[in-house]
């Protein structure tokens, strides 16, 4: 198995670990290229009919160039996505 075959198979067992490791009410942050923070609150996390593992969340943006952020309201997104679009987890 070759290094870069290595930090594959890493990055995948880090990614199944995180997503079993999601709970209500922990908070994640992203910042955006334009340095734009988003902040999520996990609201639950459930199985669709189907059995796939989504978020549900609530997003609040906070511009770099406006005094105050805007809650943007509830959204949804798969375990998987969700997990891969916020690695950073702050304070509950």
């Amino acid at each position: 198995m070759s290094m870069q075959d290595s930090s594959f198979f890493e990055s995948i067992s880090l990614l199944r670990r995180r997503r079993n490791n999601i709970g209500v009410g922990e908070r994640y942050v992203r910042t955006r290229p334009d340095h734009t923070v988003e902040t999520v609150k996990v609201v639950s996390v459930m199985k669709d009919p189907v059995g796939i593992p989504h978020v549900r969340y609530d997003l609040t943006i906070k511009k770099p160039q406006r005094p105050n952020s805007v809650s943007e309201g509830s959204r949804l997104l798969a375990l998987e996505a969700f997990s891969e679009a916020y690695r950073k987890r702050v304070g509950s």
